[in-house]
């Protein structure tokens, strides 16, 4: 969460290593058909739901793409379980 810029490979596994991941395992991982399979599930989610980036909060009917506060997430939510 703390990193900033673009990710590549050669980042991923550095920070993958530096909070303790097998990088050997993750990378075997990274290839397995489901991984893969649950990816493409999910693009394919958000890209119905219109959702072009991240973060983006799904709260009862409602999108809400990028960045809120706690404050106004708590809001959404409380509207969304008022109904």
């Amino acid at each position: 969460m703390e990193n900033r810029g673009q990710l590549g490979d050669d980042k991923i596994f550095r920070i993958a290593g530096s909070v303790g991941l097998d990088v050997n395992q993750l990378k075997k991982d990274m290839q397995a058909p489901e991984i893969s399979d649950a990816l493409q599930r999910n693009l394919h989610l958000a890209s119905e739901l219109n959702i072009r980036g991240t973060p983006a909060f799904v709260v009862g009917d409602q999108i809400v793409p990028g960045a809120v506060s706690l404050e106004k997430l708590k809001e959404l939510i409380a509207a969304g379980r008022a109904g």
